[in-house]
């Protein structure tokens, strides 16, 4: 008897000095799915997704802003299509948030080794690109990235001199396509803005890049 009070006195003890994990117990599952809410939220950029809020808004089809929203998820739609029918996938990606568009190009995939004359493989995305830009209002921002390899050449004496250049090419490309030239806006940061560190061949190549940005919402023209 003595020992089987001893051990209700005992449990007496745990259940009341250990009820605190109970409700520390539930507030960590509550946080965890709270962080897997929130990573499930960071992902909801997606084509898909953007293009189902785009239905859901198309209650009043003349509203404005409903039409341009619209309109930017099938030019990223028709992007990533297209890049996917080409087989480009190696040399262009597409990426999308609230806030902008994203199309970034592997620099060799449009412009030789030092040299800031388009090629022709790269005309179709980009003209693919200004089709669906003619009918919408948004600013065209092109970026021109290079590696840290130093360049001296009789045109270049830098890297900054060569993606500012780059860029520009870009940027007439799209005036020679009928983009009103007060929508665009053109920038070379050389190789100051690496995604990836100089380290390897790799590496460098993936920093060799021109970014296409077309801001959204409140912030197109």
């Amino acid at each position: 008897m003595a020992l089987g009070r001893r051990i209700t006195r005992a449990l007496a003890e745990v259940d009341d000095t250990g009820m605190w994990m109970l409700p520390f117990a539930a507030l960590m599952l509550i946080l965890m799915i709270f962080f897997a809410a929130l990573y499930g939220f960071s992902t909801l950029g997606s084509i898909e997704y953007e293009r189902a809020i785009a239905m859901l808004e198309t209650a009043d089809e003349k509203d404005i802003e409903v039409t341009d929203t619209i309109r930017e998820v099938m030019l990223a739609g028709s992007l990533m299509d297209f890049i996917e029918r080409r087989n480009l996938s190696a040399v262009a990606g597409v990426s999308i948030s609230p806030l902008w568009i994203k199309l970034e190009l592997s620099s060799p995939a449009l412009f030789d080794s030092g040299s800031a004359e388009l090629k022709p493989a790269g005309w179709p995305i980009l003209q693919e690109l200004a089709n669906h830009q003619k009918r919408m209002g948004n600013v065209l921002i092109v970026e021109g990235h290079t590696d840290n390899v130093p360049i001296s050449s009789a045109r270049f004496h830098s890297n900054w001199e060569l993606s500012a250049a780059r860029a520009f090419t870009v940027l007439q490309f799209f005036t020679g396509e009928g983009i009103e030239p007060g929508r665009l806006a053109a920038h070379g940061y050389g190789e100051y803005r690496p995604l990836y560190p100089n380290d390897t061949e790799e590496h460098r190549a993936r920093n060799r890049r021109i970014e296409i940005t077309i801001p959204r919402g409140e912030y197109r023209l």
